[in-house]
């Protein structure tokens, strides 16, 4: 991969008339409900480094009927976690009871209190629709304001009719930085109308119903600037099959990020997900005939380049830059 100096910070403001304000997530977020599971992805953050976020999993991922003992493990976590890394480094996101679910206001002031540094997110699961997105954006600032901290940013999981129904307006929200697929309660409310070939690939790229949502999914993210991640791969004997998933996800629905659920999967997410080498040298190579142009059109082996495409060739050198450290 070329090394360049490049400076992305001013290109953005050259290419962009606009405020180009973006959310830029790791391309990678893994799912942990157990202790034993945490450490095993700090040991794989430790050796790859911060470029997969890890999300404590209090509703299904956890173990059923200890609400209270699953909430302070994860804030418990938080405070070790802020300790033994310093308070620079992104912190975990924690993974809520949905709002309507008693749990979640038994969660939250455990997770949200003074003493407990903040998650970096928190994720909101199985919404009906857009008002139960927002109960929980209420629910969540009152509590802040009792812990007197800023909210952290809402990420979204869309696994009902009712929230795919509001996908844009939520993803139009200020406090959601993303959205997710939840595919496995997506085909449960269809009532077997989707068969259990969905559930899997290539069956979940082919059922018309399945490729819907994911589109209706990123479409959403993408009018408005937020992170789309794409749904889990079930398949945790074969880790390499979620890089498949990941690859198909990014190419053909515009899924920037994707859910692990096995540490083995994460490494395989994060290479299918990110530019390749070529990728970004093609970039490099571009950008940097451009920037001698001042930023007028080029032609490079043949092809024209102009404004439209150094737009391009710039989202793809922020998207190593900025999602995969």
């Amino acid at each position: 991969m070329k090394k360049h100096n490049l400076d992305l910070a001013t290109i953005s403001t050259i290419l962009y008339s606009e405020d180009h304000a973006q959310v830029n997530l790791p391309v990678c977020d893994h799912y942990t409900g157990r202790p034993k599971y945490f450490e095993k992805a700090l040991q794989i953050r430790a050796e790859i480094g911060a470029c997969f976020d890890i999300t404590l999993d209090l509703e299904d991922g956890a173990v059923v009927g200890q609400v209270t003992e699953i909430a302070t493990w994860a804030a418990q976590s938080l405070v070790d976690f802020s300790a033994r890394y310093g308070g620079e480094t992104r912190r975990p996101g924690v993974r809520l009871h949905p709002v309507q679910d008693p749990a979640f206001e038994q969660e939250l002031p455990i997770v949200l209190r003074e003493g407990v540094p903040l998650p970096a997110y928190l994720m909101l699961p199985k919404p009906e629709n857009f008002d139960d997105v927002k109960l929980a954006i209420g629910r969540i600032r009152e509590q802040c304001a009792k812990a007197g901290v800023e909210p952290p940013p809402l990420h979204v999981l869309i696994e009902t009719h009712g929230a795919l129904a509001a996908v844009h307006s939520i993803a139009g929200l200020e406090e959601v930085e993303s959205l997710s697929f939840g595919i496995m309660d997506f085909i449960s409310s269809h009532r077997s109308a989707i068969p259990k070939t969905a559930l899997n690939s290539p069956g979940q790229f082919e059922n018309p119903l399945v490729r819907r949502a994911k589109l209706e999914i990123s479409a959403a993210c993408h009018r408005f600037g937020k992170v789309p991640s794409h749904n889990v791969t079930r398949n945790i004997r074969q880790p390499e099959m979620a890089a498949e998933d990941a690859a198909r996800a990014k190419r053909d629905f515009g899924f920037t990020r994707m859910w692990s659920i096995h540490p083995d999967q994460i490494v395989h997410i994060v290479s299918a997900m990110l530019p390749t080498d070529s990728e970004v040298d093609e970039a490099v190579q571009v950008l940097t005939e451009a920037q001698k142009a001042d930023w007028g059109p080029i032609q490079i082996k043949g092809e024209l380049h102009d404004r439209a495409s150094y737009r391009y060739f710039f989202e793809v050198l922020n998207a190593r830059s900025n999602r995969g450290a």
